[in-house]
């Protein structure tokens, strides 16, 4: 063999050496980027499902009750703190022997409470008046779905 075949075929090794490296890198770096693109395909996915959640809560009122004490005058309050409005929203106490509310027939049922709005309902309280209430919310959505809720409230 001359020196210029020696060096040929030096030179061909050379290249599958380096050919065979780039192969193996490029091969790593594919694997990387095929974990890295289901990833993102996953967390794209978790997105989609946040924004339509966040979608249907956008329609969708969120109800809550407390009691409000002002001196001598105290009133239930229910108030809407969701971003969607509430229809026909009605208002029961359950299980309660001395019914404090003396205004709630005239008010109730709400045609419409809107986000962030409230209704206020006088009540009564005497000495020997239950210091906790399980109070019964129902109201229907936009899309016309029928919701409960129960509270309990204290004074």
């Amino acid at each position: 063999m001359s020196l210029f075949e020696i060096l040929t075929l030096l030179i061909s090794v050379l290249a599958i050496i380096v050919s065979a490296v780039s192969l193996v890198r490029t091969r790593k770096i594919s694997e990387e980027q095929l974990r890295l693109e289901r990833i993102t395909a996953e967390l794209s996915a978790h997105q989609i499902e946040e924004i339509e959640e966040q979608k249907v809560l956008k329609d969708k009122a969120s109800m809550h009750v407390r009691i409000n004490k002002l001196g001598d005058s105290s009133e239930f309050v229910v108030a809407n703190n969701g971003q969607g409005s509430a229809y026909d929203v009605n208002f029961e106490l359950i299980d309660c022997d001395d019914n404090p509310l003396y205004d709630a027939q005239y008010k109730l049922p709400h045609p419409i409470l809107k986000p962030r709005s409230v209704i206020k309902l006088k009540a009564a309280f005497y000495m020997g008046n239950s210091m906790k209430y399980q109070a019964k919310v129902t109201w229907r959505d936009a899309d016309g779905s029928a919701q409960d809720e129960i509270f309990w409230v204290s004074r």
